[in-house]
């Protein structure tokens, strides 16, 4: 199967990371189009595309249009694309939103384009050593055919694994990789913080968590997150909870928190049978009192 040209709309964090790895996996970047133009001049020149002074241009120079755009602006920018009456025989564009189908592409799919969505289950940051995060992703597809055969391509030639969004309830979907991406970055600054007011200087609480949160997807190892617990909650250590509790008393939102984490943990144990039901409940009892 021949590669699809590419042209990129918005090359912020996923833009810029998917177009290095297409660049490197073989795919020609035809176009790259920066709402603010001095964005796209480093990158563009790097993957040598034209930088395009409006998106339609983009649309124009390539087979597939990647909409590195915020969720938000997908609905709005496709229809400002469809309205521009771009050149669409042949041509397909995709959003990278894994909260959103592909009813915010209909404008272009009217004016004869095929669309489709892929969803890169990763995050990135700014900066070109991010694009190492895409080997071993899953790729979420959906489209039909032929675009969804290219996807499929698209996706095992960077490394990754695709699979089939269709039919997938997109808000829930993307509230489980909100959970996973974003709120243990949450985590991890509550507990950085709590270690320095223990006593432990910031650079060693930094690295000592983030090791400690290496260990923990260590221990996953692709079994069930059950099997991976560790702590007091799964040991049935009530008395390390309370005093856990009691020092996050001057924080009480941070302490519902814990609560709750914990709560859904002992539940966690149960269901792997490291602790019983009548256990657990001793445990919640632990909690309630703590209030």
């Amino acid at each position: 199967m021949q590669k699809p040209t590419i042209a990129i709309i918005g090359p912020g964090r996923a833009g810029s990371a998917l177009g290095r790895a297409l660049h490197g996996a073989g795919y020609a970047i035809a176009a790259i189009f920066a709402r603010r133009p001095e964005r796209g001049q480093l990158l563009a020149a790097e993957l040598g595309a034209r930088l395009t002074r409006t998106p339609e241009g983009a649309l124009d120079l390539a087979d597939l249009t990647i909409l590195a755009v915020p969720d938000d602006v997908i609905g709005p920018l496709a229809g400002d694309l469809a309205g521009a009456q771009c050149a669409g025989a042949g041509r397909a564009v995709v959003h990278l939103s894994g909260a959103q189908d592909r009813t915010p592409l209909l404008p272009l799919q009217q004016a004869g384009l095929r669309t489709g969505v892929f969803h890169a289950v990763q995050t990135f940051k700014t900066g070109a050593d991010t694009v190492r995060n895409i080997p071993g992703t899953l790729f979420g597809i959906d489209a039909d055919e032929p675009l969804a055969g290219a996807l499929q391509a698209m996706a095992i030639a960077l490394g990754g694994e695709p699979f089939d969004l269709r039919g997938v309830d997109r808000a829930r979907y993307h509230a489980a990789a909100v959970f996973v991406a974003n709120y243990p970055i949450t985590l991890l600054a509550e507990a950085r913080r709590l270690m320095e007011q223990s006593g432990v200087s910031a650079p060693t609480a930094q690295r000592a968590l983030v090791q400690l949160l290496r260990g923990t997807l260590n221990n996953l190892n692709g079994g069930d997150p059950e099997d991976a617990l560790t702590g007091p909650a799964v040991r049935g250590d009530g008395r390390t909870i309370q005093r856990h509790l009691a020092v996050l008393r001057d924080d009480p939102e941070l302490q519902q928190l814990y609560r709750r984490l914990a709560d859904r943990t002992l539940a966690l144990a149960v269901k792997s049978g490291r602790l019983t039901q009548v256990q657990a409940n001793g445990l919640r009892t632990t909690l309630l009192e703590a209030i």
